[in-house]
């Protein structure tokens, strides 16, 4: 008789002074998914040099392991750090402020990957905490028009806007994914690796794109409707605050993969 394989997946979690709620939903997303029999977990809590003190030690368990960085080299670098500490199948890669209630369809996005060996990164279905309304996160190649209006205001070029996030047809069906959001990807390990993870040039913003873009060199990159996530968002990009560091990131983002004006 030959012993069904157990799936070894890891998980890696970025915080910067994160709050004890993000905290507290983290362990609530470690119980509910070492609940699941039939794969392995092993948790990476990275804190990228808080300066706001957090406390992670009291989530350390035998498959939960703590980090503390030094320095704050980005959202990327941070969960670069773990990327030679991993040894599984599967890597997801998530936000501390998204909520993990749908085990069955992760279960399913799972077994969707382990049975497509062409998919590298597949993005779930993202949606609000407080009015469960879609979050429009699967979105097309960025232009420098499509980012210019966003940062305008929803009024203008609506049309456009929503085809840049698919409003229509964007979100009942398998597809692949051109820009996946970065608060939860579930990645093939090994060509995770492969590509040494995130472009760390990149301390904050599209550091997703441009990853969604690497994997795809390595196979395809899908949106995965039978998964769902909670994603507390919060649009600093919206800010005067956000503003600069989303800008600087445009302009690398465009000139390592060329300028796409329109």
């Amino acid at each position: 008789m030959t012993l069904k394989k157990i799936i070894k997946i890891s998980v890696s979690i970025v915080f910067y002074n994160s709050t004890e709620i993000d905290i507290k939903r983290v362990f609530q997303n470690i119980r509910q998914l070492n609940n699941i029999s039939n794969f392995s977990f092993d948790f990476f809590l990275i804190d990228n040099a808080s300066t706001k003190k957090i406390k992670l030690d009291n989530l350390q368990t035998s498959n939960v392991h703590v980090k503390y960085l030094q320095r704050n080299d980005g959202f990327g670098a941070g969960h670069n750090s773990v990327l030679k500490d991993l040894d599984s199948d599967y890597h997801i890669i998530m936000n501390p402020d998204v909520s993990l209630n749908d085990t069955d369809g992760l279960i399913k996005a799972i077994n969707y990957m382990n049975s497509h060996s062409d998919v590298v990164l597949l993005s779930p279905l993202v949606r609000n905490e407080n009015d469960n309304q879609i979050q429009y996160l699967n979105r097309m190649e960025p232009t420098v028009f499509d980012l210019l209006i966003r940062f305008l205001g929803p009024n203008f070029f609506s049309k456009r806007q929503s085809k840049f996030v698919k409003k229509l047809g964007g979100y009942d069906h398998i597809q692949l994914e051109e820009n996946a959001t970065g608060s939860f990807m579930l990645t093939k390990t090994i060509e995770l690796k492969k590509i040494n993870g995130f472009d760390t040039r990149f301390f904050m913003y599209f550091e997703d794109t441009d990853l969604t873009k690497r994997m795809a060199e390595e196979g395809k990159v899908i949106f995965f409707p039978y998964f769902t996530i909670v994603h507390g968002w919060k649009r600093d990009n919206h800010t005067l605050k956000g503003l600069r560091p989303m800008i600087l990131s445009m302009i690398k983002y465009f000139n390592k993969w060329g300028w796409k004006l329109y």
